[in-house]
């Protein structure tokens, strides 16, 4: 979400996440990292929650939240920003092992443990120490916002093209918006990859719209604390996560 749609955020949320604190800081923070590095635009991706401080993250952008080659911040006071690490498939594989239910702590450098595989054919180390693999929480925390990024983030059909000479995904200067019903069907939303939400997420998204904000909200049955949003009528949407990192294991029972 661009943080100009913090309060449509929050309204899609059901409440405010952003302390006022974080907020002011981030109104003044991401134009200053957008500028040092150079991007089009910055994003508030939202928050993972830790025990002892939350992750708040951000996202920076050269033409798009559809291209690959964006980049991921966190900090937990909305000023202090590192950029998140870009975990490889091996990595990404490694922290899948971290128990689900082994909740963030809230310390980037605290260190989990798991276990290598061994590649089939391969006899294993003699040493057990060196079937160990150390993963720090900012790592562990740089997969899970990957993650659900590819999982459920989306936006509406349309609202970014193929820009014909630079062959990259940029905001469509034509999309003026879905209608009120359009808002309301999957088919009216596509995930960051392209990818129809209709084909990958049906039965696992509730849609509903707020009348009093004139808001549509799309919110995750699987992801909770995942909500997209937008302006029927607009070119207004967005979306953003603020949760713990768990998947829902009992979605089933949340279906009508």
């Amino acid at each position: 979400m661009e943080l100009s749609t913090y309060d449509l955020a929050a309204t899609a949320m059901g409440y405010s996440f952003l302390s006022p604190e974080v907020f002011a800081a981030m109104k003044v923070s991401l134009p200053v990292l957008q500028k040092e590095y150079g991007f089009s635009k910055m994003y508030a991706w939202g928050k993972l929650k830790g025990m002892s401080a939350d992750y708040i993250i951000a996202v920076g952008v050269s033409h798009s939240l559809k291209e690959a080659t964006k980049k991921y911040f966190y900090c937990s006071d909305g000023a202090s920003w590192a950029q998140m690490a870009e975990p490889d498939s091996e990595t990404a594989a490694a922290c899948a092992k971290i128990p689900q239910v082994a909740a963030l702590t809230g310390d980037a450098q605290f260190v989990y443990t798991v276990s290598k595989m061994v590649p089939e054919g391969e006899e294993p180390p003699e040493n057990e120490e060196d079937l160990l693999l150390k993963i720090t929480e900012d790592v562990r925390a740089a997969c899970l916002v990957k993650e659900i990024d590819a999982a459920i983030a989306m936006v509406p059909v349309g609202s970014i093209s193929t820009d014909a000479k630079l062959g990259v995904p940029v905001p469509d200067s034509t999309f003026a918006g879905l209608s009120k019903e359009a808002s309301l069907s999957l088919a009216s939303w596509e995930l960051l990859n392209g990818m129809s939400a209709t084909q990958q997420l049906a039965g696992s998204l509730k849609a509903k719209y707020v009348p009093a904000a004139s808001l549509t909200v799309l919110r995750s049955l699987v992801w909770p604390g995942f909500a997209a949003f937008c302006v029927p009528g607009s070119r207004v949407s967005g979306y953003a996560y603020v949760g713990d990192g768990m998947q829902n294991s009992d979605v089933a029972f949340c279906l009508p």
